[in-house]
């Protein structure tokens, strides 16, 4: 795809964008998006703008788009036009990558992107590609190819596999990517264009869809096709949707994650944070392994004095929401265990929790609306 002779995005582009907005980043017109100081702008490191830099320190966040008129007007955009669409996964937390309804929107032409596996060393590919294929099949979502990315990977042969696949199955065509948010996806986009080369004077933009209030980054690729990076969307079923934005970077994991394990007698709780509670109610002792981010705060407390553990918690740690002052302020999902399986408590955008069924009865709480799921192997 780096010969000559094929369209795409020009070698001498260098887009670096936020990794906050996606805005691409620029340091000549502080009231335009992407404005970073000069100095910022000389220094090859992963940067904020100046826009995101005061939104995060300062707590204010633009939201991510829902599956509204706004985003089908995109997405119909794609299907009648019979583009190529790149649905992009987070490895970590594929079903909070899903969302729900999206499949009657999408064109027949999609491939997607399992992205972020490094985060996932210990499972194996052959293992998230099965369960990558059964979660699209369960969503009615139909798809050519799914392609297995490292988010650390830059120029090697999976991401040259990967921009030889949008070229093969674009025909031509403009290309979308779309995601829910955190899913990694404007990274990859970056890194796609390190091996596509230009042969059109166009510049790459960043302006409202037609018909739409939602910025998109449009990419030449040709005189008559672009790349579409699309604004990350909302999934509600996720806590990434619901947490304060702040804290969003401290759930989804950046580098990979270590199992660890605690185990829970009837009466006791596994606290993560003030996000999450899981209470073994009744039954044989629950030895849990659990796959979380590192940076979240959680102990094994007696159900009893799960509340006084918070208010210590608001005293010790930043990584706590001000939306929860109780854990009754959750919301509640009884579990009961399946014998004699390997069990897995799926929390949408959180993490994964695994254990031995036998007689446990279960009790999670989390915020209204995050999926719990609770499946067996």
């Amino acid at each position: 795809m780096a010969d000559e002779t094929k369209s795409g995005v020009t070698a001498q582009i260098r887009v670096r964008r936020c990794y906050g907005c996606g805005a691409i980043l620029q340091d000549q017109y502080p009231e335009e998006k992407g404005y970073i100081p000069p100095e910022k702008f000389l220094s090859e490191e992963e940067t904020l703008c100046q826009r995101c830099y005061k939104l995060r320190h300062y707590s204010v966040y633009k939201e991510a788009p829902s599956l509204n008129n706004e985003y089908l007007t995109i997405l119909n955009s794609a299907k009648e036009n019979d583009n190529l669409i790149v649905y992009v996964i987070n490895a970590f937390t594929i079903n909070g990558s899903i969302i729900e309804g999206i499949s009657e929107h999408l064109s027949d032409n999609v491939i997607a992107v399992l992205n972020k596996r490094d985060v996932v060393s210990n499972l194996k590919d052959e293992y998230l590609l099965n369960r990558t294929e059964k979660i699209l099949a369960e969503n009615n979502i139909k798809v050519k190819d799914i392609i297995i990315l490292s988010s650390l990977e830059s120029d090697n042969e999976k991401v040259s596999a990967l921009s030889e696949k949008i070229e093969k199955f674009r025909n031509g065509k403009s290309v979308y990517f779309i995601g829910v948010n955190q899913v990694g996806k404007s990274s990859l986009v970056n890194l796609i264009l390190k091996n596509f080369v230009n042969k059109t004077d166009k510049m790459i933009t960043t302006s409202p869809f037609p018909g739409t209030t939602l910025d998109v980054i449009s990419i030449p690729l040709d005189q008559n096709s672009f790349i579409y990076d699309t604004p990350g969307i909302e999934n509600p079923s996720s806590i990434i949707s619901i947490i304060e934005p702040t804290l969003a970077r401290f759930i989804l994991p950046r580098e990979n994650v270590k199992a660890k394990k605690e185990s829970l007698k009837p009466g006791q709780s596994l606290v993560v944070s003030n996000f999450l509670k899981i209470d073994l109610l009744e039954g044989k002792k629950l030895n849990l392994t659990y796959y979380l981010s590192r940076y979240l705060p959680v102990k094994k407390v007696n159900l009893t004095k799960a509340d006084s553990y918070m208010n210590e918690l608001k005293e010790s740690s930043s990584i706590i929401t001000e939306k929860v002052q109780s854990y009754d302020d959750l919301s509640t999902t009884n579990l009961i265990a399946i014998p004699d399986k390997k069990n897995i408590i799926r929390v949408y955008g959180l993490g994964t929790f695994v254990f031995q069924g036998s007689d446990q009865k279960i009790e999670v709480k989390t915020f209204k609306g995050v999926k719990v799921l609770l499946e067996d192997e």
